[in-house]
């Protein structure tokens, strides 16, 4: 019986034909299949985005799931997580977040003789997993071989927590730190508490506010910082109806990782 649904997610947009393409190709292997347009929005091979995204994303499908992605290069590969759901992409840090959070039960590189060797190798593997075949059977093991981008577990203390820049919002002008919601519960800081947020890199200030911690924008005069639980399961800072990285930290543009950027979140004790 089919009943695993591919959920697809490229950085192509809407006008481009991709994702048409690659149901299409699934849908002729594996008739019935249930294929999902998850987004084609993603930021052009922006790894971190499509990771915080699928992170945010799985855990609302059933187990077993199928997530397609094409964002970035990297020789294709899947992962299959430890709840069952698979996570097909290119080899360089898509399941990282996923990984982190839910845990890799094994990784397979795709069969070339299987599923070809060009950019629909991804969609027929995905159509053979929906149809029934086994994971141990698409390709040899990529457990040693996988690439995974760095996420040092977050420094966390009464009144204090360090993290660093897991990830940039450039919709809103967001930023997401690599420090937990469940985590930062645990210095103590409160709904409304004063802090002082200060970004650093080779050890030098890039820049520091006090502001308060907040469900919300709305909490925050237009306009004002403020620190507050991300949708994404991860602290994030923002202002209020403005871009938090055009207006304060612009320099976070041009740098090569985000994660290169480190922060500091402290309780202003009155």
């Amino acid at each position: 019986m089919i009943n695993r649904s591919v959920v697809i997610h490229s950085d192509r947009g809407t006008g481009d034909t991709l994702f048409a393409k690659i149901a299409g190709t699934i849908l002729s292997i594996t008739p019935g299949c249930d294929v999902v347009d998850g987004s084609q929005g993603m930021e052009k091979d922006n790894v971190r985005q499509i990771s915080a995204y699928l992170f945010t994303t799985v855990p609302f499908w059933p187990d077993g799931t199928l997530f397609l992605s094409y964002v970035g290069d990297g020789e294709p590969v899947a992962v299959r997580l430890k709840n069952g759901s698979v996570i097909l992409s290119p080899n360089n840090g898509t399941a990282t977040m996923c990984v982190d959070s839910l845990g890799m039960e094994s990784a397979r590189y795709l069969s070339k003789e299987a599923f070809g060797d060009d950019e629909y190798s991804l969609a027929r593997c995905a159509a053979a997993l929906a149809g029934g075949e086994a994971f141990e059977d698409i390709g040899p093991d990529a457990g040693s071989g996988m690439v995974f981008y760095s996420m040092p577990r977050a420094d966390i203390r009464e009144g204090y927590a360090r993290g660093e820049v897991a990830m940039l919002l450039k919709t809103f002008g967001n930023i997401t730190f690599s420090i937990g919601t469940d985590e930062f519960e645990k210095t103590g800081i409160r709904t409304g508490d004063a802090v002082r947020v200060t970004f650093t890199r080779d050890g030098k200030v890039e820049w520091q506010a006090e502001m308060t911690y907040q469900p919300s924008f709305g909490y925050v005069p237009e306009g004002d910082p403020v620190v507050f639980n991300g949708s994404s399961g991860y602290m994030d800072i923002g202002l209020n109806r403005k871009s938090f990285i055009t207006e304060c930290i612009p320099q976070i543009l041009a740098a090569k990782d985000p994660g290169e950027f480190k922060v500091v979140i402290e309780r202003i004790d009155t």
